[in-house]
């Protein structure tokens, strides 16, 4: 009865929602997590903490760090719980329910989508073009009543990174009528510059950020969201007055340091070998027909009978992100992780298509 009661009083737009559900884990020993896009390198964790006391609400030494490490002034940047929250922040104080539209570029992360849903955005889709570039005409043609266009660089999930031109074409087309969203969570991981040091120029501009990827701290759950400070400002108006934690605050700041972001440095050229040696082993496999070039933590593989496949592997424990949209029909996301993961990756691969 209670649920009946949750589920009518519950807003439409909630029951329309699907609950995030995330595979399973920890049923068998010597699992591989390469479903996740997670850093399998994770430094010490070692604090004495206060927890008695609310934390700043803006953790002001964290602030300066990061916004000294991206290039921008203290007052450019505001923390979040995660990336998903600065995502949600930015379509909560921007965009009205059932009025307003947001664009974005499908295949792509999810949780624009879903977000939308639970405000009650419209989405207009202008799908990537078949190299996943981004279709710039397309999405100048569909800016009619848009308040925000999100682009995700690199992209998730086909890792590739966006033309700096087609950016800056969507920014000139949008300015003084949309908020411009650039995704740039896997930005560590590739040869692309972040758009941080260019907010000035385009002030409707926002860019998100994380620590979950190269620095590792999925786990912590903090983000970023990068912008001018009447922006910023905007954001603070809708985020709720303490969202991160005494001890999410301590390794966050910790992680910034210069030791930090030299670790941080050394773990990412040791995932990039990795992914190069994965790479090119999987390009020996008769069984895949394309491994997509990739600026990110992940790569796009397609594959024969790849649900099949993901099936089997996930029997054995070994977790990679199954695609199931038509655009990328046999297609396996695989994280990054250690060279002994994937060994037993490769292994398993081999044995099903024997």
């Amino acid at each position: 009865m209670g649920q009946m009661i949750a589920e009518k009083l519950s807003r439409k737009a909630v029951q329309n929602c699907e609950i995030y559900v995330a595979e399973k884990r920890g049923t068998m020993a010597n699992e591989v997590y390469l479903d996740t896009n997670e850093n399998p390198y994770v430094g010490p964790v070692k604090f004495e903490l206060a927890v008695n006391r609310y934390p700043e609400p803006q953790p002001s030494e964290v602030i300066a760090r990061f916004a000294k490490y991206v290039g921008v002034d203290n007052d450019e940047v505001l923390a979040t719980l995660g990336g998903d929250l600065a995502i949600e922040l930015l379509i909560k104080a921007f965009c009205e329910g059932k009025k307003d539209k947001l664009l974005y570029c499908p295949p792509t992360f999810g949780m624009y989508q879903v977000t939308c849903d639970l405000y009650e955005v419209e989405t207009v889709k202008v799908p990537l073009l078949s190299d996943f570039s981004l279709d710039v005409e397309g999405i100048i043609n569909n800016l009619d009543g848009v308040k925000m266009v999100f682009l995700c660089n690199p992209n998730n999930p086909t890792a590739n990174i966006m033309n700096v031109v087609d950016i800056e074409r969507i920014l000139e087309a949008t300015k003084n009528r949309a908020i411009v969203v650039v995704d740039e969570a896997y930005i560590e991981f590739s040869e692309a510059k972040s758009f941080a040091k260019r907010i000035k120029e385009f002030p409707h501009l926002a860019l998100v950020r994380t620590l979950s990827k190269a620095f590792g701290l999925a786990g912590v759950r903090f983000g970023f969201a990068v912008a001018t400070a009447p922006l910023i400002n905007v954001l603070k108006r809708a985020i709720s007055p303490y969202p991160l934690s005494v001890p999410s605050i301590a390794i966050a700041e910790d992680s910034l340091s210069e030791a930090g972001i030299a670790q941080m440095l050394l773990n990412r050229q040791k995932l990039l070998e990795s992914k190069a040696a994965l790479v090119a082993a999987l390009k020996e496999k008769p069984f895949v027909e394309t491994v997509y070039p990739s600026e990110s933590n992940f790569i796009l593989v397609k594959l024969q009978d790849a649900k099949a496949l993901y099936e089997a592997l996930k029997s054995q424990g070994i977790f990679v992100r199954y695609l199931s949209s038509e655009c990328l029909k046999d297609c396996l996301r695989i994280s990054i992780g250690l060279p002994k993961e994937h060994e037993q990756l490769l292994k398993a691969m081999t044995a099903f298509y024997e």
